[in-house]
């Protein structure tokens, strides 16, 4: 099959790397896919990079987690109606060697969930991190009806599904964005948004005031370092803050009597590790809200395999606005 991979780790241009590899047959409770679109996430890149969360000690390594496709085999003990069956994939790649970056992959049969004929297979390769993530910064800060919550980065890849399953639980929402493009695309999927920037925290409070409130009860944050003092303005007492990510800095200097004051909760999450119990209810709960067609769903931008290279820097260098996948 072909397949993209890389034995080194460095630049995307430097290490990655297209050639033939060996299909993997399925064992027992695995199936294969036939690939027809792959998802690439930052902590894609970050592996790649040698500056990832979670070890890859492997000698060769086909990335990324997420992808879509049709199953084309299945292992013993899996149920042979799944052949044919449209799936979309996700954490492929954790804890093993081969994700989908090729024309075929073998994973357990619960990685790969039925994707309703309402959404494109380039939709199902952008779902499995962003959204998963998206559930549960809202599962641990408990949004729902009477509660107000604020969104960082409204039309990121997280972001975007984290203020849209906000309000299918009932919260009230509120986003940034960094630019009118934003707001727009923010609208489109029904997002309240403010700009970012200094004027942000007394804009979200006139915001609030249309409910009487003076702060939020929860925020989910892509960049826990650098949105800190904007998060201590606007959380309210009690507040939970949900950070998945700290890219500004990953050590920074943590106000500790400031959140001792306002008895603030702070939650840092990981989707790799989330526990398997509340992994499966977001995979549900994510699949109900696919099929019911509650969920806008960011752009996607997609390169030919042969291209990863440079689909990993577009990644990188934050190109585009949306999600980059690549095509086998």
């Amino acid at each position: 099959m072909k397949a993209a991979f890389y034995e080194t780790r460095g630049a995307a241009s430097e290490v990655l790397r297209v050639g033939e590899m060996p299909e993997e047959a399925p064992g027992p409770g695995m199936l294969r896919v036939r690939i027809v679109a792959s998802g690439i996430n930052p902590s894609d890149v970050k592996t790649r990079r040698g500056t990832g969360a979670r070890p890859n000690p492997w000698p060769r390594t086909i990335p990324h987690q997420d992808g879509a496709g049709t199953v084309d085999q299945v292992g013993p003990g899996v149920d042979p109606g799944r052949l044919g069956q449209r799936v979309w994939l996700y954490e492929c790649q954790l804890d093993r060697p081969f994700g989908t970056a090729a024309q075929w992959v073998t994973v357990p049969q619960h990685l790969a969930v039925p994707l309703p004929d309402n959404v494109p297979f380039d939709v199902g390769a952008a779902l499995g991190v962003p959204a998963l993530t998206a559930w549960y910064c809202n599962e641990r800060v408990e949004a729902g009806a009477g509660r107000r919550v604020f969104v960082h980065g409204a039309v990121g890849a997280v972001g975007f599904y984290a203020a849209q399953m906000a309000r299918l639980r009932g919260a009230r929402v509120l986003a940034s964005v960094s630019n009118a493009k934003q707001a727009r695309i923010a609208a489109k999927a029904g997002i309240e948004t403010v700009a970012r920037g200094p004027d942000l925290p007394a804009a979200a409070r006139q915001w609030l005031a249309q409910f009487r409130r003076e702060a939020f009860d929860a925020l989910i944050d892509l960049d826990f370092a650098g949105n800190l003092q904007t998060n201590l303005a606007l959380a309210a007492n009690g507040a939970h803050i949900a950070a998945y990510a700290s890219d500004t800095d990953l050590q920074p200097a943590i106000p500790v009597r400031d959140l001792m004051r306002r008895n603030l909760r702070l939650s840092f999450l990981l989707v790799y590790t989330m526990p398997p119990n509340l992994k499966q209810r977001a995979v549900e709960q994510t699949s109900q809200w696919l099929a019911a067609g509650a969920l806008h769903h960011p752009a996607i931008h997609a390169y030919p395999l042969q291209d990863i290279a440079a689909a990993h820097e577009a990644v990188e260098t934050r190109r585009h606005m949306g999600k980059v996948i690549v095509q086998p």
